[in-house]
């Protein structure tokens, strides 16, 4: 019986998330945990699948690379954590944004986009670009 976590050598990981026993992550994965990423137990991150916790997006809009003394503006970089459920599975190539909300039992569908702040509830089935609710069972 597996009881640790198991990286493929190929998966990139940011920060320090929070990663439950028995998941496995795929090659190729992005986990960044720079904004607090807690992954369950028992999960499965497939292949190519990026998880991000920040983005930049107002410091490049806002013309605010740096600040004012000319320092990296690290204040317009905006985080929020991420945290998924036990026994849930992310299909290839899906992507979660910051501030993403996974509960349990959930499946996301390969090539899933799900957008800033999504909540997914237990036992739901999430596909699509952007992801939407597809199926719940077991309610």
């Amino acid at each position: 019986m597996r009881i640790a976590t198991e990286y493929n050598p190929f998966c990139m990981v940011v920060g320090e998330p929070k990663i439950g026993k028995d998941t496995w992550v795929g090659a190729f994965t992005m986990l960044d945990g720079s904004g607090g990423l807690t992954i369950g137990e028992r999960c499965n991150i497939s292949s190519g699948v990026h998880i991000y916790t920040h983005d930049t997006v107002k410091r490049c809009i806002e013309n605010a690379l740096f600040d004012e003394e000319g320092l990296k503006n690290v204040d317009a970089i905006e985080r929020s954590p991420v945290s998924i459920g036990d026994n849930v599975f992310i299909g290839a190539n899906s992507v979660l944004l910051r501030g993403v909300s996974v509960g349990s039992y959930a499946v996301i569908g390969a090539g899933s986009v799900v957008k800033v702040g999504t909540e997914i509830g237990n036992y739901e089935l999430w596909a699509g670009n952007p992801a939407k609710l597809i199926k719940r069972w077991m309610r």
